[in-house]
């Protein structure tokens, strides 16, 4: 059905009001690895009305609401969103939608009405779902999806779209997602599966003067009409590709200077060569610097607590040491760069005297090295 509707003009200040709610989401990186309740940031009329979902807005006038992610993002690295939106139950006479934005401020909402939440919040890159028609901002008459800037709503400024989608008032969920590929600078929207809209561009610079780091939320308002807007963390997942992990600029300049480095994130079952799944990325920070560095070979030394036999801990940690060594080789590295010593006991940097004491002293040690020097 095709829908002519009234245009609004009028549009309130933002707000900032905070509290917070818990709620569980996956976090990837090239492969899934659950993380503990995540805080997130709710604003304006949002409500937990379930254990993975809010409610932006209550069906009523000029009504707000945001939810907002409450650590940043890296947009120096690719990744992948998914989550699920119900934007409403009433077609005709339903207003006004949501915006997924980037912002580098948590806990922000823009203007009610046409703004939808996302409306004068500056810096930010928005990705609309309006369903309702505002001839003066060139929208069409069908639902449509855009990607907007700097908190612009009129169509003049989006990056990229509208493009018109089916009626999603329809009192159903609906997934939504979204794509970022760093290495080539594009922006993908789906919408149940569908592509939707791209942008390319530079978004780090043309929006954010290079910073990189920004938060994520979803807004939401209402105006003279109204609509119920729902957002379920179904699935939520952020996808770094395991070829763009890397170091922190302090630890990686360290590790090419040939400063020995403890890697304690690098962990194995207890009693056991079994490397754990939460080893993974710093595994592949590793290899990655590693390619680098082509140069450069690798030692890597394995230590122990003071449990069990003093024989035990060292074949123990020579045999993790190994384990480290052929992931590394099983991805790429070649078998004669890694250089592997198992020291048990020996080196402990802490005291085994207690468990934090005992966790710090079962570690992997990493060196590069130029063999030629």
């Amino acid at each position: 059905m095709i829908r002519k509707r009234k245009s609004l003009s009028r549009l309130l200040w933002p707000v900032i009001l905070s509290c917070t709610f818990s709620v569980g989401i996956t976090n990837t990186y090239g492969q899934a690895s659950e993380v503990a309740l995540a805080d997130f940031i709710v604003t304006g009329q949002t409500i937990a009305t379930g254990k993975n979902c809010v409610r932006l807005t209550p069906a009523e006038d000029w009504s707000s609401g945001a939810i907002w992610y409450g650590e940043s993002i890296d947009l120096s690295y690719s990744f992948e969103m998914e989550l699920k939106i119900m934007f409403g139950c009433e077609d005709v006479a339903g207003a006004d939608g949501i915006v997924f934005v980037f912002s580098p401020y948590p806990s922000v909402i823009g203007y009610q009405g046409e703004g939808m939440g996302f409306s004068g919040l500056q810096p930010s890159l928005g990705i609309e779902v309006d369903t309702w028609q505002n001839e003066h901002l060139e929208d069409p008459v069908e639902d449509h999806i855009a990607i907007l800037q700097q908190g612009y709503v009129h169509h003049y400024y989006n990056l990229a779209g509208p493009a018109k989608v089916e009626n999603v008032e329809d009192c159903t969920l609906h997934t939504f997602g979204i794509r970022w590929d760093h290495p080539s600078h594009q922006l993908t929207v789906y919408l149940d599966g569908q592509n939707q809209l791209s942008y390319n561009g530079d978004i780090v610079e043309e929006i954010f003067s290079g910073e990189p780091k920004v938060f994520w939320g979803i807004t939401a308002a209402t105006g003279q009409y109204n609509n119920r807007h729902e957002v379920c963390f179904e699935k939520l997942d952020f996808d770094i590709p395991l070829s763009e992990l890397v170091f922190d600029v302090e630890t990686r300049n360290s590790m090419i200077r040939g400063d020995v480095i403890s890697l304690h994130k690098i962990q194995f079952e207890t009693g056991s060569t079994k490397i754990v799944e939460g080893s993974i990325p710093d595994l592949h920070r590793l290899i990655n610097l590693l390619k680098e560095n082509p140069g450069l070979d690798l030692r890597i030394n394995g230590h122990t607590d003071d449990d069990g036999s003093e024989f035990l801990n060292e074949r123990l940690s020579r045999l993790r040491a190994q384990a480290v060594a052929n992931f590394l080789r099983d991805n790429g590295v070649a078998k004669n760069r890694l250089h592997v010593k198992g020291y048990g006991e020996k080196y402990p940097v802490d005291s085994n005297s207690s468990w934090e004491g005992k966790m710090r002293n079962r570690r992997i040690d990493v060196q590069m090295y130029n063999p030629r020097a």
